[in-house]
């Protein structure tokens, strides 16, 4: 059996490991609607954790709808009641990770507020909103000028209606609201809302200062396309000069295809493919322009009777030899 004072060392031990492990696990009152309570699987080893609430005196509970984070639950959600303590237990298996007590607006986070309306007043700008729907909050009001780094926040007010005076009128300048919970009101573990969106005060020109500098990235990103664009159209063409051989062009081995009949190759040949000339044809009538063909095959061959005697040169015709004669008898 343990001694009393090893039983202290071991429960002590369990307290801080839960004191240490609290930090893990986070409870967020949004706007007094749901409160959602959320952990890193990753700090816990992997390992699913279990949340089991109640608002006391109720039983235990288990948690009614998980977060999950591939796969392993991460965080819980648990509905709002007024007036009635609210008791969380988070367990990895049968050790305990996290327990707490209190009531859910001790929690409080509010929603951010909306609808920022500017009035310029003589030598200053009221800035007002639609005050929250909680008691005990404070409104902060922040201003900057278009370029401008630092926010210039004005001191807490009850009422999101707060005078921000010391401006310039003429400047282009954007404000931003928020509420914080008092802590004297509601504990110390409530968190501020987040900032409202900007709103712009635009009675001057309200246009960032132009950038006068040379656009050197623009430079160089352009040039850079252009020499992309210039290798690419290379390779396009090497590629096609490999792939399609060269076609010579018809116009120079056939002329007045293309010129004269428009590619039509049928009619180009029917062109230049052109029918002999006829033989002259020789008048009878004239005994002086009369010719005589005379084919010899071997010996010779007599000559007709109807056409007389020509009178013939001392030496016979050789084969194939044409003799003309100078006239013929009446």
């Amino acid at each position: 059996m343990p001694s009393p004072a090893a039983s202290i060392a071991v429960i002590l031990l369990l307290q801080l490991r839960i004191w240490e492990s609290a930090e893990d696990v986070t409870v967020v009152c949004r706007d007094l609607r749901d409160v959602e309570v959320t952990w890193d699987p990753a700090e816990h080893a992997g390992a699913n954790l279990s949340l089991a609430w109640r608002y006391i005196p109720e039983p235990l509970q288990p948690c009614p709808r998980y977060f999950l984070s591939n796969g392993l639950t991460s965080g819980c959600v648990l509905p709002v009641r007024s007036g009635r303590p609210l008791e969380i237990d988070v367990r990895r298996g049968a050790e305990p990770v996290f327990h707490r007590k209190g009531l859910a607006s001790a929690f409080l986070k509010p929603r951010p507020p909306d609808k920022v309306t500017l009035h310029w007043l003589e030598d200053a700008i009221r800035v007002t909103c639609p005050g929250l729907p909680h008691v005990g909050l404070d409104y902060v009001i922040q201003h900057r000028g278009i370029g401008d780094t630092d926010w210039v926040a004005s001191a807490p007010a009850p009422s999101c209606d707060v005078t921000v005076g010391g401006v310039d009128r003429s400047a282009c300048l954007v404000f931003r609201v928020r509420a914080f919970p008092r802590e004297s009101f509601y504990g110390s573990e409530v968190q501020p809302s987040d900032w409202s969106p900007m709103t712009q005060w635009r009675a001057g020109s309200c246009q960032a200062p132009s950038y006068s500098g040379f656009p050197k990235l623009q430079v160089a990103c352009g040039l850079v396309t252009l020499l992309t664009s210039l290798l690419l159209l290379l390779a396009l063409w090497r590629v096609k000069r490999g792939l399609l051989p060269w076609v010579p062009d018809p116009r120079g081995g056939f002329q007045g295809l293309f010129e004269r009949h428009g590619g039509n190759f049928q009619a180009w040949i029917a062109q230049d493919v052109s029918p002999p000339p006829k033989p002259e044809v020789i008048d009878p009538t004239d005994p002086a322009e009369v010719a005589l063909v005379l084919e010899h095959h071997g010996k010779g061959v007599a000559p007709d009777p109807a056409l007389g005697s020509p009178r013939l040169p001392c030496q016979g015709p050789r084969d194939r030899d044409l003799v003309r004669v100078g006239g013929l008898p009446s």
